[in-house]
Parts: structure tokens; sequence; C-alpha cells
């Protein structure tokens, strides 16, 4: 298997050239708010496995790539599932990936070294530093002779995914951190996957990188129940990758409407559903 990237293994910081952004050896500030850090249960979120700097070396599909702009741990978590799963075969090869919230573009990166045809989307004021990224990282694969198929879209979640599609797997990590963004991001796959399979005729898969912080992300849990099945694939600490894969039965359609949704607790029986899919999960 190729170098992990694991907590403490995030390659130290790395020299700034002379082209890199201002803030590029900065880092955010370390103190997680979210509702579960500040109920004071017990989470991971403000330990060094949850690296804030701005400027980070890591080990992806056996190279050494450095992303300006930090990346989430949740990203990491994930490229050690997809690194695992599919290091050293030609699995990928052909398969067209669709990233959502690409942010710095390490999840999309892993995907493309490993053999996949990757989009990587996010709205217009990420497309600067995630086109500085897959650049470099081009120039790092090209003298490891190794393929890196990547492009990038500008996508607001909810909008139009017709220039995304078809695709073969759909992809993202951290995503659920604001209400007002659940019913987009669901739509957005949700249409992907129902075009692509109208399209090519065959089954979609889609991996989603969750960390709990308020409770009521649970509308993502139960958007994606309407029309996915899922299953817990890897679960690290506070963090849990999930595969869905289409059964379509709330008839492929996700309303941007935001009903009655409120930050208030949700029902116990949904929480308790969530956390036996939690327990599944593969360490």
């Amino acid at each position: 298997p190729p170098p992990q990237a694991s907590p403490d293994n995030l390659g130290g910081e790395s020299k700034a050239g002379s082209e890199d952004p201002s803030w590029a050896k900065q880092s955010l500030r370390r103190k997680c708010e979210c509702e579960l850090c500040k109920s004071g249960k017990a989470t991971t979120h403000n330990d060094d496995s949850h690296d804030q700097s701005l400027d980070q070396t890591i080990p992806v599909a056996g190279i050494d790539l450095r992303f300006i702009g930090g990346t989430t741990k949740c990203a990491r978590t994930m490229i050690r599932y997809f690194e695992k799963k599919f290091y050293g075969s030609k699995h990928l090869h052909g398969k067209k990936v669709v990233e959502v919230g690409s942010g710095t573009g390490l999840v999309g990166s892993c995907m493309a070294l490993l053999g996949a045809e990757v989009t990587l989307t996010d709205q217009s004021y990420v497309m600067e530093v995630l086109g500085f990224n897959l650049e470099k990282i081009g120039e790092k694969a090209k003298e490891a002779k190794r393929n890196f198929k990547v492009n990038t879209k500008e996508h607001v979640w909810g909008t139009d995914t017709k220039s995304l599609t078809p695709c073969d797997i759909v992809i993202g990590s951290d995503l659920i951190f604001a209400l007002e963004g659940i019913r987009p991001l669901v739509k957005s796959v949700t249409d992907m996957v129902r075009e692509s399979q109208k399209i090519e005729g065959k089954k979609v898969e889609v991996y989603v990188a969750v960390i709990r912080r308020f409770k009521w992300e649970e509308l993502y849990f139960k958007l994606m129940e309407e029309n996915f099945d899922s299953e817990a694939v890897v679960k690290e600490g506070d963090i849990v990758v999930y595969r869905y894969t289409w059964h379509g039965k709330g008839g492929g359609v996700v309303s941007l409407e935001q009903k009655t949704e409120s930050k208030t607790e949700p029902k116990e029986e949904s929480s308790k559903t969530n956390e036996e899919k939690d327990g599944q999960a593969q360490n």
C-alpha cells in the first residue's frame, strides 16, 4: 500500500515559494465552537489530528503533495479509505468521478492519481486556490509518470448538474456544516446520480465523509435516505465515510423548499437510527 496520511504524518510544514498566496503559512483558529463542543461532549475536534495549517504536505497515492489552503480531517480519512480500496488496481481506470465541494482538492486529486477521470467542483471563490494546487500536483504527477486527469467546474449546490453528468462516482467530504446548504447539497447529488443512471443505465456510487457537529445535521441523513441506501464503510473517531447506492423510492427529486426545518434537537428515534448505522462501520 502507499504511504498513509495519518493524523500524525502530515509531512510537516512546506517551504513557501515566492508565488504562494500571502496567507499560505497561516493557520485557522484551533478552538472548535460547534454545538457538540460547546455542550461539553467529548470530541476530537480540537486535537492535533485536525491540522488547521493552511500549508500542508501529505502523501497521496504514493506521491508527496502540497496543499495550499490546508485540508480537513474528513478528507484525509477519505483518501486513506480510497487508497486501501483502489491502490494498485485498475478499478478506477476510465471511471468518471465528480467531487462536490472540492475545496483545496485533496480527495479529487487522490482519485485522479488512482486512475479516475475527475471533475472537481466548488464555488467561484475557491477556484483560484484549487487551480493553483492542481497545477502543482499535475507537475508532480508528470515527474512520477502517473496519470492525472482532472478538470474543474464551478458549481453551486442545488443548481443545474447536466454539465457534470454522466458520472460513475460522486464524492464529497465535510460538507454538512451549514443547515441552509443541506437541501441544495442533497439535491445536487441526487440529480447527478438520477441523470447519470438514465444516460448510462448503470449504478452510480456516492461516497461522503461526515463529521458530526450539530443536531440539525440529521436532516442530511433523512433526505439521503429518501433515495439512497447507505452503508458506513469507515469509522475513525468522530468521522464516518458513508457509501450510498440508489433505490429511488423518493422519486429521485429533492425540493429546495426549507419547510419547517430548525436547529432544534431531532426526534430520538431518528438519532438512534444514525448511531446504529455508525456502529456498523468497519474500522
